[in-house]
């Protein structure tokens, strides 16, 4: 293990959601390093545009800025006492929910800063668990490619939970970067996959990652459909919309006792409840967040090939550009899919 270093603490950049969809460069000062701590510099991280756009769209947050953003990737450049006898500086890691800069207490997820400071003692943090991790990347992943591993995550506990086995019948609602990866991941558990959306595009990027059907749902009704692809149902439905319309809608479509994945970030809706009663019976299942063995399962299926990431990249960006490219987000989030951004100096 490399020799912990006494750091005074430093002074770096962040993406700062301060307004109504508007995020700014901000200077941010991270607090001296202590005997548990890493301290990292990014080296790449990618935007979840759903779930990022949701959070900078909060008008609070005007009076409590945040940092958005998660599961970055970055290499550690100080490393404290302790730390040292798990890290050693040079090592490349991803994590989620680093310190909070001094300055910025409201940091939400805080992918989106460098440098960032992490406490890993393992006896206050389970450096595996849901909102904790922090793990080593592997030597022969690119580090734009493992930057989509937590993203990736939140998709491949959604492929988990319900149990997925081959031959199963996969309805993937939405194919937003979730919805893409979600679709890959029922894939590689051996299932035969129909996917929805709005947009031609994104329809055709499913396509090039492997789904074995395409519903164009502006144009079709997604369940009739469905129902004409496969005649009794689909074994799993998992939603990545968070739309309850759509999740109403999709209710005709599920065999009965089959399962239902709810992997959108659901709103404030008036759900008709009674629909449930009445449709069908199903489980559900709400894989909320992400976890380090599903990150670590992630990068084991781009590492063989089976998880693709190339195709979902539709903006490369300098972290600079941030303003822009969140602007622009608002505007047209169909336009927008995978995007990463450079935290090179």
């Amino acid at each position: 293990m490399s020799k912990p270093q006494q750091e005074t603490g430093t002074v770096g950049k962040a993406i700062v959601a301060v307004g109504d969809g508007v995020v700014e460069i901000q200077d941010i000062s991270v607090r001296p390093l202590g005997e548990w701590d890493i301290r990292v510099q990014l080296e790449r991280s990618a935007i979840s545009v759903g779930t990022e756009s949701h959070i900078v769209g909060k008008l609070a947050i005007a009076n409590n800025p945040m940092i958005p953003g998660y599961a970055p990737v970055a290499r550690i450049e100080a490393i404290g006492t302790e730390a040292a006898t798990l890290f050693s500086t040079g090592d490349r890691v991803s994590y989620f929910c680093p310190a909070a800069p001094l300055n910025i207490p409201g940091n939400c997820c805080g992918g989106h800063q460098s440098p960032a400071l992490l406490n890993v003692n393992p006896e206050t943090r389970d450096l595996l668990g849901a909102d904790q991790y922090c793990i080593k990347v592997p030597d022969d992943l690119s580090s734009e490619k493992a930057a989509f591993g937590g993203i990736s995550a939140v998709s491949s506990m959604g492929a988990s939970m319900p149990g997925t086995l081959p031959g199963d019948k996969v309805l993937v609602l939405g194919q937003g970067l979730i919805g893409q990866f979600a679709a890959q991941h029922f894939r590689l558990r051996g299932a035969e996959v129909a996917v929805s959306d709005i947009d031609d595009k994104r329809l055709q990027i499913s396509a090039a990652c492997g789904a074995d059907h395409l519903i164009h749902a502006a144009q079709q009704e997604t369940a009739s459909v469905l129902r004409e692809i496969w005649p009794d149902g689909a074994d799993i439905i998992a939603d990545t919309t968070g739309s309850h319309r759509v999740i109403e809608s999709s209710l005709p479509a599920i065999k009965r006792r089959g399962r239902y994945v709810f992997l959108g970030w659901c709103k404030g809706a008036d759900f008709a409840i009674e629909r449930l009663q009445a449709q069908t019976i199903f489980q559900a299942f709400f894989p909320w967040t992400l976890e380090g063995p599903h990150v670590q399962h992630s990068w084991r299926m781009m590492q063989q090939g089976g998880l693709k990431t190339d195709p979902l990249i539709t903006h490369r960006a300098h972290f600079s550009e941030a303003p822009g490219i969140y602007e622009m987000m608002q505007q047209s989030p169909e336009n927008h899919l995978g995007i990463v951004l450079n935290w090179d100096q």
